[in-house]
């Protein structure tokens, strides 16, 4: 199905309006990005333009499947933060040590804030265990000074995690980190997890969330829409907003990876943590939520739309020799034909 901007009737997203007129002409081709997701195992492809949802795509599942996101739980926890935010539980420039009184003592620990913890430029010695407990990740060093250098693991986010428990526990709750997410966040927009793994007792931060592909559209389209919907804020406006600021890092925002200025949104974003993987100058903004497996949010302001791509998750991916050689630039590309491709100035 081509849709040469988007007269589109069925709302699948509750609380929105019926689309608007659209402020300029683009095609999507469903049929096309369908297609090049299921060359590389996909089994789900959701895209909605303002709350209308436009493609629909699944393979030997439903929209009520869930799937393992892998690392596309971080973006989860970034929302969780933002959620925090107004709730008045925590400002994301507040020292982490306000609240792990035990990091007071210890120069470079003393100064993290809660905003350099989540941009993974916290400066804490990230161990690459797969599993961190909140105990454990409370007992983390410090290599470096915060906002200095980019560091990709779980710890940091298993340190979020303990100052979400001591923070909920202060304020009279007995809810874990992520039963606050999910009756604050998702249930108020139709949404859930379908369970979320624990390490230790503790519900993991960094991965361990399984979600069906509507559900984290629905997510998406929250986050997209500044945390506001049908007229009611679910997420502080500026804290969402900092999910995407390049504050420290051009191509890594808070809990979500950014591409724009000529960055790609591959597959697999080892590439561009190291040398810049380039793209075109004129690629458009992208979003990206990514997970193992090839686990896909992509949020395109530019074209005010929520595109989710997903597989069966990270169980198929490692049993893969190798990459699958998914590309989240060639499915955009396929998605919007209308990209100027890499010869076209």
């Amino acid at each position: 199905m081509r849709i040469a901007f988007i007269i589109l009737i069925t709302c699948l997203i509750p609380g929105i309006a019926a689309a608007q007129a659209p402020s300029s002409v683009f095609e999507i081709d469903c049929e096309a990005a369908a297609r090049y997701s299921d060359r590389y195992r996909g089994e789900a492809v959701i895209v909605v333009h303002r709350g209308t949802v436009v493609c629909e795509h699944y393979v030997n599942s439903g929209p009520d499947d869930a799937w393992e996101l892998a690392s596309g739980t971080k973006s989860l926890t970034a929302a969780m933060a933002a959620a925090a935010v107004e709730d008045g539980l925590l400002t994301l420039d507040e020292p982490v040590a306000d609240t792990l009184t035990e990091w007071q003592d210890d120069e470079r620990l003393s100064q993290i804030t809660i905003r350099q913890l989540l941009s993974l430029v916290s400066g804490i010695h990230v161990v690459q265990d797969r599993y961190v407990s909140y105990e454990n990740a409370v007992r983390s060093h410090a290599r470096n000074d915060p906002g200095t250098r980019f560091a990709y693991g779980p710890r940091p986010f298993a340190v979020f995690g303990e100052v979400m428990r001591r923070k909920l526990e202060a304020a009279g709750s007995d809810m874990s980190p992520a039963d606050y997410f999910r009756s604050r966040v998702l249930i108020p927009i139709n949404a859930d997890v379908a369970s979320w793994s624990h390490f230790e007792g503790d519900p993991l931060l960094s991965e361990g969330v399984e979600i069906s592909p509507m559900h984290w559209a629905r997510f998406g389209y929250l986050v997209a829409r500044g945390g506001e919907i049908g007229g009611t804020r679910l997420l502080d406006a500026e804290a969402t907003a900092a999910m995407f600021e390049q504050r420290y890092m051009r191509m890594y925002g808070m809990g979500w990876w950014i591409h724009h200025e000529g960055v790609e949104p591959r597959s697999r974003f080892r590439t561009a943590r190291g040398g810049i993987a380039a793209a075109p100058a004129n690629f458009p903004t992208v979003y990206a939520a990514a997970g193992s497996g090839d686990q896909r949010l992509f949020i395109l302001p530019d074209y005010d739309l929520v595109v989710v791509r997903m597989t069966r998750g990270v169980r198929i991916h490692r049993e893969l020799q190798g990459d699958v050689g998914f590309s989240g630039q060639l499915f955009l590309r396929a998605l919007l034909p209308g990209i100027p491709s890499s010869s076209e100035s």
